[in-house]
């Protein structure tokens, strides 16, 4: 009576699985070892090995830190964090593109019982993408002193998109039939924090009558969180001042919003499993607090306000780059206009799908394929890995991936698990290299933790 309804599945797996091969998400080799529960976090219809209570420590497990860009931390910093403008603009040489990204686990546990898998966690999670003109990095780098009596300049685009928010998810899996197993995890969304630039221009010109040098920034930005965002008439300035609140922080539910994750996986026989996942279908909605800024005018600076910052040998008016930066920033209050949103922004949350397929060579030992894919609002990356993964007697369990990242980098990675009597250890990496040296990694996926495991079993 079953055929029928497998049959469908099979054909459903095949179709997703030849319809992303060029798609990606993390890379990241612990979502191959099955022995630890976080693994679940890649596919909802992943279970725990064993029938223990697995609890997270907070903060730690499943710690996760991802990196992602066309340049590397040592292209501004150098030795004892020393930087340089001029060093970034010239190692970057095109736009600088970076989506970086991090997941802090508050709480975790995981459950196993019979052919069905309970999980609840709740964790905070940063998003973050930008993309800007690297000609940018060289304005900052001379100052406005040599800009001074040229024709207009226009230096852009510039965007950026960051946002935080709090999860809390409810996973659960079943296994239907022999082989087939389907995992599903809603999710509440708290939005806290959001800030969304997009396509800013900065235009560079002279006022030959009042001898005047005019900075201004063309574009709007929204901004979202514990905030406050005030125009005061005796100034002349609009002010945006943090004032966090308790209800803020724990959980706001004015920007309460929904997200689920689908998994299934269907073993075809004693050796070979195909698994295919969709994660983070849903968005942020803001309202409570959030703003539409824009700008109104121009920054103008006198000629004995003019400044260089490439030569500080010089006697000539020269200012740090990073003091440069902090004094525009002082002056933009008064060139801003801010209100409250008329309608909740939606941000898209990037949607994950992975499909991949493994095959068990021995009873300690698999290796397999997995196509993965995480699309932003206005980006993609990509990363086709194969892995293996093998057990180690009754405690340890290794894996190696190697990953084609965007069809032009092959990154190495690795990932282990000890388990123990009463606790599990793990780390995983998509880039060994990246790992050794961190600031000159352009892609870095980083997992740890440790979990503690309870025997629910009565003697």
């Amino acid at each position: 009576m079953y055929k029928a309804p497998k049959r469908i599945i099979i054909i459903l797996i095949i179709l997703l699985s030849g319809s992303i091969t060029s798609w990606s998400q993390e890379g990241n080799a612990l979502q191959f070892i099955r022995s630890v529960s976080q693994s679940a976090n890649t596919n909802p219809a992943y279970q725990n090995e064993d029938e223990r209570m697995v609890i997270g420590l907070p903060f730690l497990s499943g710690l996760t830190l991802d990196w992602k860009a066309n340049f590397a931390p040592d292209y501004i910093f150098a030795k004892r964090f020393s930087y340089s403008f001029d060093r970034f603009f010239n190692e970057l040489g095109e736009p600088g593109d970076a989506f970086p990204s991090a997941t802090v686990p508050v709480f975790y546990i995981s459950k196993r019982q019979g052919l069905q898998n309970f999980s609840f966690s709740v964790s905070e999670k940063t998003v973050a993408t930008t993309n800007f003109d690297h000609h940018i990095l060289h304005f900052i780098d001379q100052g406005l002193l040599p800009y001074y009596n040229r024709e207009k300049e226009t230096f852009g685009p510039l965007s950026f998109n960051a946002f935080h928010y709090r999860e809390v998810a409810f996973g659960y899996s079943n296994q239907i039939w022999d082989g087939l197993t389907i995992g599903i995890r809603p999710k509440l969304l708290f939005a806290r924090f959001l800030y969304d630039v997009s396509d800013l221009h900065v235009e560079v010109e002279t006022d030959t009558e009042q001898q005047q040098l005019l900075v201004t920034p063309r574009g709007t930005y929204t901004l979202a969180g514990p905030i406050d965002v005030t125009y005061k008439e005796e100034e002349q300035a609009t002010f945006i001042r943090p004032n966090p609140q308790p209800g803020d922080y724990f959980f706001n539910f004015h920007n309460l919003s929904p997200a689920i994750d689908l998994g299934l996986t269907y073993r075809f026989d004693k050796k070979t499993e195909v698994a295919v996942s969709l994660l983070d279908l849903g968005y942020l909605g803001f309202k409570h607090r959030a703003y539409d800024v824009q700008f109104t005018g121009p920054l103008r600076y006198a000629q004995e306000e003019l400044y260089q910052s490439n030569n500080p040998d010089s006697p000539i008016n020269y200012k740090e780059p990073k003091l440069a930066l902090q004094d525009f920033s002082d002056r933009t209050p008064y060139i801003v206009s801010g209100e409250p949103v008329k309608k909740r922004v939606i941000q898209k949350l990037p949607l994950k799908m992975i499909a991949g397929i493994k095959t068990r060579l021995s009873k300690t030992s698999e290796a397999g394929i997995s196509n993965q894919f995480t699309s932003y609002p206005d980006r993609s990356y990509n990363y086709l890995t194969a892995f293996y993964h093998t057990g180690l007697g009754e405690r340890w369990n290794l894996a190696g991936t190697v990953s084609l990242y965007k069809t032009q980098k092959i990154l190495p990675g690795i990932g282990a698990s000890y388990t123990g009597r009463r606790a599990q250890y793990f780390l995983s990496t998509n880039n060994i290299t990246g790992l050794i040296k961190p600031s000159s990694a352009k892609s870095l996926n980083l997992s740890f933790g440790v979990n503690f495991l309870f025997s629910t079993f009565q003697n």
